[in-house]
């Protein structure tokens, strides 16, 4: 398992609350990131995938998007 792992989320946003509750009922506990809450974070998030998408999952300094894949993504290397 990799200990550089950043969840790129923002509040309101479905995928995220989605992706967020898979890892809540999984009891996994990640950094998380809100674009919306703190606007630097929506400046990194560019700087490293070349766009503001999330949910993003950065993984040793690689974006994966798309919530669906992020989810798999755990369920491949968490369980």
């Amino acid at each position: 398992m990799s200990n550089a792992l950043i969840l790129y989320s923002q509040l309101y946003c479905p995928f995220c609350i989605k992706v967020l509750r898979y890892l809540e009922s999984r009891d996994i506990d990640i950094e998380i990131r809100d674009v919306m809450e703190t606007p630097k974070f929506r400046d990194e998030l560019i700087s490293i995938g070349g766009k503001s998408q999330v949910p993003c999952l950065i993984i040793d300094g690689k974006p994966l998007y798309e919530s669906d894949d992020i989810m798999k993504w755990f369920e491949e290397h968490y369980e």
